[in-house]
């Protein structure tokens, strides 16, 4: 398995906003798929955010995608953010969510930033386990989530 940017696998931007959307599309109810699609092909560049991974099985079977983000649907004033870390089910099991988080936050330190921020509502235990810190509980569209943030500087 191999993480590399959605922007040299642009032929799975249509598959990734698939994921997205039924994944997460509760969170942004009012974003149809083609409005997705379209917020994800303005995440196809390597040196500046927003910008889009995606990890390949065989080095051409899409088994995960993550985001990041300026800004996200909380706190605005934080940047940037990991966004929509998904593996489909039958590759869960096999650390791909975690090594699409540990890029994202590596490209984030490229990127000169020295914190990263997430927010999530089911998986605080999983980004834990890889450093991140929870900072606040709230609530979005009356779902609880988690904040969590983390350096950069310490993978």
């Amino acid at each position: 398995m191999k993480i590399e940017y959605l922007s040299d696998h642009v032929a799975h931007v249509p598959t990734v906003a698939a994921w997205q959307q039924a994944q997460f599309g509760y969170l942004t109810p009012a974003m149809n798929l083609d409005q997705r699609t379209e917020r994800l092909r303005r995440s196809l560049q390597k040196d500046a955010l927003p910008m889009a991974l995606i990890a390949l099985e065989d080095g051409e079977t899409p088994a995960g995608s993550a985001g990041i983000l300026t800004a996200t649907i909380t706190l605005a004033h934080l940047t940037p953010w990991l966004s929509s870390v998904y593996v489909p089910e039958n590759f869960r099991g096999q650390g791909i969510a975690s090594a699409l988080s540990v890029r994202a936050v590596a490209e984030a330190a490229r990127l000169g930033f020295e914190q990263m921020y997430l927010f999530t509502p089911h998986s605080e235990s999983l980004y834990a386990r890889l450093g991140w810190k929870t900072f606040a509980r709230t609530a979005h569209n009356g779902l609880p989530i988690t904040l969590m943030q983390r350096d950069t500087g310490t993978l």
